[in-house]
């Protein structure tokens, strides 16, 4: 049946009411069955997380069980970036942390010199205890004439003492 003008109830003609979903009343409605493939999905996905967390809980563990030389290259690269807090949370022996504050340590470093490039040379292990050795190169702050300060380029060596407590390596340093 055509409906003359645009089928508006002015026009004289009834408008009939469009088929589909009802979205004021959908509860009147059936859902579609859920097929099993949607559970089977959400539980593979939940797996999935799972493993994932697993695996980052490992990766965190694997940290503290690093190597000397491992433990030694971050702890040289948070020097570098004088990420000093860092430094004395995760690398300073626990031991030395009883008798010196963070803020005591911090200050200490304010005036720290950069480390432009490191390169670990040699690394050993005798038991608990550990050396490593570490081939620097660094700007070093020197007072100069009329109390200017002024940076000098130096290549440097030096032998850091190293300790291990319950599987962790920290540095001994001589505060």
């Amino acid at each position: 049946m055509s409906r003359p003008g645009n089928g508006c109830p002015e026009d004289g003609w009834r408008r009939e009411r469009a088929r589909g979903v009802d979205k004021v009343n959908p509860h009147e409605y059936q859902w579609p069955p859920r097929s099993s493939r949607g559970r089977i999905a959400r539980v593979v996905g939940s797996g999935v997380v799972v493993a994932a967390i697993v695996l980052q809980l490992a990766a965190c563990q694997r940290g503290s069980n690093a190597t000397l030389g491992e433990r030694a290259g971050k702890y040289w690269q948070l020097k570098q970036e004088k990420r000093w807090e860092e430094v004395y949370d995760g690398y300073l022996d626990p031991a030395l942390k009883g008798g010196l504050s963070k803020d005591a340590f911090l200050k200490k470093r304010l005036l720290a010199f950069d480390i432009v490039t490191f390169t670990i040379t040699d690394s050993s292990e005798n038991g608990d205890q550990g050396t490593v050795h570490v081939k620097i190169d660094a700007n070093l702050p020197l007072l100069g004439i009329g109390g200017k300060v002024q940076m000098h380029r130096k290549e440097l060596t030096t032998e850091d003492a190293w300790v291990r407590h319950d599987g962790t390596w920290y540095i001994r340093l001589s505060e």
